[in-house]
């Protein structure tokens, strides 16, 4: 027998920065969830980002002058999560 979950309530596995946003979206729009995380504290690998999350074409980018595209930004990207650049 199939069990129907209700579409107000949510489990999120993870509790890093993109589960934490699937969360928060949930609970924004009137829902339930449960957060479930392996660690005693949440943030995954997100905590090792401590230079910042990267992004393109952004407003301090664009205020400080900087030319950026969001060509250069995927090249940028493929060349760092390779093994050899």
């Amino acid at each position: 027998m199939a069990t129907v979950f209700p579409t107000d309530q949510a489990i999120v596995v993870g509790g890093g920065l993109a589960g934490m946003s699937a969360a928060n979206t949930v609970l924004e729009n009137g829902g339930k969830v449960v957060l479930l995380d392996k660690s005693s504290f949440c943030g995954g690998n997100s905590t090792k980002a401590t230079s910042g999350i990267n992004g393109a074409e952004t407003k301090t980018q664009k205020t400080k002058g900087i030319d950026d595209s969001i060509a250069l930004f995927t090249s940028d990207t493929l060349k760092g999560g390779a093994k050899k650049p």
